[in-house]
């Protein structure tokens, strides 16, 4: 790759953000870095360079939106800190079926899915057990 190649590919705008995002990151008081450093794991010098890096991260990938970042700045509640802390936010929970039975009926309730014998219908209370 020639020099100017290799250039105009480091000039890249994720590049080019991720550079920014460093630079200011740098001038933050030093109380919050080293809480940030505390949160994320890292060590002092490393905050600007990995909360940038997992923030644009975030963004490239969808986790984190337009308006966590807006809800961070007002000080509003948001997972963004869980993509920060370098774990991304867990999937929602799912509960599947047991697989259908010719001798049994899948039913749903408050703890979870649980089975009848077919010739009885699914409760209505949502307990598998009355």
């Amino acid at each position: 790759m020639s020099v100017a190649a290799k250039k105009h590919t480091d000039a890249s705008p994720a590049n080019t953000e991720l550079a920014k995002c460093i630079a200011s990151a740098r001038v933050w008081d030093i109380t919050f870095k080293h809480e940030l450093a505390s949160f994320m794991g890292v060590s002092l010098d490393r905050v600007p360079a990995t909360f940038c890096q997992r923030i644009i991260e975030g963004v490239r990938t969808g986790r984190i939106s337009f308006s966590d970042v807006n809800a961070i700045q007002l000080s509003q509640p948001t997972e963004i800190w869980m993509d920060i802390k370098g774990k991304p936010k867990r999937p929602p929970v799912t509960h599947s079926l047991p697989p259908q039975s010719s001798r049994f009926r899948n039913c749903s309730g408050i703890d979870g899915s649980f089975q009848v014998p077919i010739s009885q219908k699914c409760p209505l209370s949502g307990w598998a057990n009355h």
